[in-house]
C-alpha cells in the first residue's frame, strides 16, 4: 500500500512538472516567432536609414531584421545572416532594428547598451558579443564588454546608457516595428517580403536570388 501511495505521489509530481514546463514554453515563445509567415510590404524602403538614402549608395537587396537580445531564434538568425553577408558581400545590406519584447526583462537595457556602442561605431562587435553570451545577460557587465571590444571612450559609453535620447532610439525602433506590423521576433524583411519566424539560410538565399 505504501509503494502504491508513493507511485501515485510520484505521478502527481511528474504531471505538475510537465504543466510548469508547458506554461514556461508558452510564455517564452508567445513573442518569439517559431512558424514561418510571409507577407508583402509595399513601403519597406522607409526602413532604409536616412544617411544611406542621402548617399544614394543603395544595395540590391536589404535584409532588415527586428530582433530581441533574449530571443533564442534571433541568435540563430543572427549567425545565419553573418554567414550570408560573407557569401554575398556588398550585394546585400543587413539593417538591424531593436524590438525588445515585454516577456524578456533584460532585452531593453541590453538594447540600450548596444546602441551606445553603436554611437562609437562599434555596434557590430558589441552586438556579436551580446548574442554570443545571450544566456548570461543577467550577469553581464556592459561596461566590461565595452572595454573588451575596445570602446575608446568608456565614460561616454557609461553616460550614454543613462541618457533619454538613447531610450528614444529604442522606442523609435519599436514604433517602426509596430508600424510594419511586427508582433514577434525574429522578423526579417527582405526588400518587400516580410518573413516572421525561424527562417533558415536556404530560404533566405532563395529570396535574395529573386532580387539579384
Amino acid at each position: 500500500m505504501k509503494i502504491k501511495t508513493e507511485n501515485i505521489f510520484t505521478g502527481i509530481l511528474v504531471v505538475c512538472a510537465l504543466i510548469v514546463t508547458i506554461l514556461f514554453l508558452r510564455k517564452e515563445f508567445s513573442g518569439n516567432n517559431t512558424e514561418l509567415n510571409f507577407s508583402i510590404v509595399d513601403n519597406w524602403k522607409e526602413l532604409i536609414p536616412e544617411d544611406e538614402k542621402t548617399n544614394g549608395n543603395y544595395s540590391k537587396v536589404y535584409l532588415i531584421e527586428f530582433f530581441d537580445y533574449e530571443c533564442p531564434y534571433c541568435s540563430i538568425l543572427d549567425a545565419t545572416l553573418d554567414t550570408i553577408q560573407l557569401k554575398y558581400g556588398d550585394k546585400i545590406k543587413i539593417i538591424r532594428y531593436h524590438f525588445p519584447l515585454n516577456i524578456h526583462p533584460l532585452a531593453y537595457r541590453t538594447a540600450i547598451a548596444a546602441e551606445c556602442a553603436g554611437s562609437q561605431e562599434v555596434f557590430d562587435s558589441y552586438h556579436k558579443e551580446l548574442m554570443a553570451n545571450q544566456y548570461k545577460l543577467n550577469s553581464i557587465n556592459f561596461t566590461e564588454v565595452a572595454r573588451l571590444i575596445g570602446i575608446k571612450d568608456i565614460e561616454k559609453f557609461q553616460k550614454c546608457v543613462n541618457e533619454e535620447k538613447t531610450a528614444d532610439v529604442i522606442s523609435h525602433n519599436v514604433k517602426l516595428g509596430k508600424k510594419f506590423k511586427v508582433n514577434g521576433t525574429p522578423t526579417l524583411i527582405i526588400n518587400n517580403k516580410m518573413i516572421s519566424g525561424a527562417i533558415n539560410s536556404e530560404e533566405i538565399e532563395k529570396i535574395i536570388k529573386e532580387f539579384l
